[in-house]
C-alpha cells in the first residue's frame, strides 16, 4: 500500500578519502489500495481569544475612526477601526469550516479557546452537532486576557483522545507572545504521543515564529505566518482537506547503520519542511497525504573506506492504513554506496536529491541571517544573498521575493522587520518546493479527481 523510492545524493563515493557526506532521499506515495478508503478526522480548533485579538485583522489597511478613550486588558484605545478585527475573521473562517462539504457525520469538531485560562467551548460531531458548533464559535468573542497558550493545547489532547484512531488535527492560531512556552513544548510531545499534528498558524508581528515552528517539528504540522488574514478561511478548508487525505499514519522508520556510519539528521522536506529527532529509535515520521509525494532526507556521517562495494545501512518501514484497520511493512532494504578513486564517478551527484538536501540549507541559512542581524547586519545581507541565489536555482520564486525584500531592508536600515522576518523564517519551512518532474509517479497511482472522488475530500 506504499511505494517508497530509496536514493543517495551520490552512488560513489571517493575511496581513502577520509570522513564523508552522504545524503539519502526516501520518497513515500500510498498506493490505491491505501486511497480506496476516507479515514475519519478529528479537528480541534484552538484559538487566542486575548484583548489583541480585538485589533484589525493584517491586511489592507484599515480606516482609522476616532472615538472616547476606551480601556480593554489594560490597553486605553483612542479610535477604533472600520472593518473586521483579527477575532472577526477567525469567527468567520471557523463557521465556514464548521460549514465545510469536506466534513462526514462521524468527524468530530472541538472549538477551544485560551487567553488567561482555557475553555472548550463546544465539542460534537461535524453533522449532528453543527447548530451548537457554530452557537459556541458566536460566543468566542465573550473571552478576553492574555496570551496562556498551553491549556488550550492540553485541552485539544484531551478532545483529540475520544477518537484516537483518525486523522488527528489540531489549528492552533495565536497573534502573541505565549507567556508559558516551555508548557506549550510539553503539551506539544503529548500530542505528539498522540499522533496528532499541530497546524499553526501566526497572526501580526508579535508572536514568537520560533515556539509555532518548534511545536509543528515536534508533532509533524506546518506554520504559516499570516500577512493578510483575508486567506483565513481558505487556510482552513485546505488543512481540512489535508487531514482527510492522511491516509497512511504512524510511519516508523528504522535506520541500521554498519560500522562507525552514523545518522546525523533526518527531515522531512516536501510537502513542507520539519525537523525529525535522529536519536529517536525508530524515527517517527507521521502522516502521508494521498495525490503526492512526501520526501525525507537523512544525512549520514561515512568513514573512510578502500576502494570497495559496501552497504552502509538498511532501512525498514511500518505505517497503518487508519480506513483499513491495516498495519504494514516495507521489507527492509539495503543501503549500498561503492568506493572508488576514479574521479569522474565520485563528481556526479543525483541532482533530485540535491534539490530537496538545497532547500534544507536555505532554511538553515535563513535562520542564520535571522541571528547575524541583530550584531553583523552586512554578514546577515551576505547570508541572505547566499539563499536567494539558491531558491532561484530551484525556481522557488515566492521565497526569491521575499529574501530578497529581507535584503533591502538589511542594507537600506541594518535590520529586518518583524514581519519580514517571520515571513522568511516560516516560508522557508512551507514554500518548499517538489523536485523532480511528473514521470516519477508511479502509473497506478490515482489521480487528484479518483483521490477527491475516494476520500470525500
Amino acid at each position: 500500500m506504499l511505494n517508497v523510492t530509496i536514493k543517495p545524493h551520490r552512488p560513489y563515493l571517493r575511496a581513502t578519502a577520509g570522513q564523508q557526506k552522504l545524503f539519502v532521499m526516501l520518497k513515500m506515495l500510498p498506493m490505491p489500495e491505501a486511497v480506496r478508503g476516507r479515514p475519519r478526522v478529528n479537528l480541534a480548533a484552538v484559538v487566542d481569544t486575548s484583548g489583541s485579538m480585538r485589533e484589525p485583522a493584517p491586511g489592507p489597511d484599515p480606516e482609522l475612526i476616532p472615538t472616547d478613550p476606551v480601556t480593554v486588558d489594560g490597553k486605553t484605545y483612542n479610535a477604533t477601526f472600520k472593518g473586521a478585527s483579527k477575532l472577526d475573521v477567525v469567527v468567520d473562517a471557523a463557521r465556514r469550516l464548521v460549514e465545510s462539504s469536506h466534513l462526514q457525520p462521524d468527524d468530530l469538531i472541538s472549538l477551544i479557546q485560551f487567553d488567561d485560562q482555557s475553555r472548550v467551548v463546544a465539542s460534537g460531531q461535524a453533522v449532528q452537532d453543527r447548530e451548537a458548533l457554530l452557537d459556541a464559535i458566536g460566543r468566542l468573542s465573550e473571552f478576553s486576557g492574555g496570551t496562556q497558550m498551553a491549556p488550550g493545547l492540553r485541552n485539544a489532547e484531551a478532545e483529540l483522545r475520544k477518537q484516537a484512531d483518525a486523522t488527528l488535527t489540531v489549528l492552533l492560531l495565536t497573534d502573541g507572545l505565549a507567556i508559558d512556552e516551555d508548557e506549550c513544548r510539553r503539551a506539544a510531545a503529548a500530542l505528539a504521543e498522540l499522533r496528532a499534528r499541530i497546524v499553526a498558524l501566526g497572526i501580526g508581528e508579535e508572536y514568537n515564529e520560533d515556539l509555532l515552528a518548534e511545536l509543528c517539528n515536534i508533532t509533524q504540522g506546518k506554520p504559516y505566518d499570516f500577512r493578510d488574514m483575508t486567506t483565513l478561511p481558505q487556510i482552513f478548508e485546505s488543512e481540512l482537506g489535508s487531514a482527510t487525505r492522511q491516509v497512511v499514519s504512524d510511519v516508523q522508520l528504522t535506520v541500521k547503520t554498519v560500522r562507525d556510519v552514523q545518522l546525523v539528521s533526518a527531515a522531512r522536506v516536501y510537502p513542507s519542511l520539519a525537523d525529525l529527532d535522529a536519536a529517536q529509535v525508530p524515527l517517527q515520521l507521521g502522516s502521508l497525504e494521498a495525490g503526492d509525494h512526501t520526501v525525507f532526507i537523512l544525512e549520514l556521517d561515512v568513514p573512510e573506506r578502500p576502494a570497495v562495494r559496501a552497504r552502509l545501512a538498511q532501512i525498514g518501514i511500518t505505517y497503518q492504513v487508519p480506513a483499513r484497520a491495516y498495519r504494514g511493512e516495507v521489507p527492509p532494504v539495503d543501503l549500498p554506496v561503492e568506493f572508488t578513486a576514479e574521479e569522474a564517478l565520485t563528481a556526479a551527484v543525483d541532482d533530485e536529491v540535491m534539490g530537496y538536501v538545497q532547500q534544507r540549507n536555505v532554511d538553515n541559512l535563513v535562520r542564520q541571517a535571522s541571528v547575524q542581524a541583530g550584531t553583523n547586519p552586512e554578514q546577515a545581507a551576505k547570508t541572505l544573498q547566499v539563499a536567494r541565489s539558491m531558491t532561484q536555482r530551484l525556481g522557488n520564486r515566492g521565497m526569491t521575493v521575499a529574501l530578497g525584500k529581507a535584503e533591502d531592508e538589511l542594507r537600506a536600515g541594518g535590520t529586518i522587520s518583524a514581519g519580514t522576518r517571520k515571513t522568511i523564517k516560516l516560508g522557508a519551512r512551507t514554500q518548499t518546493m517538489k523536485m523532480g518532474g511528473p514521470d516519477d509517479v508511479p502509473d497506478n497511482v490515482p489521480s487528484q479527481d479518483e483521490i477527491r472522488r475516494l476520500t470525500g475530500a
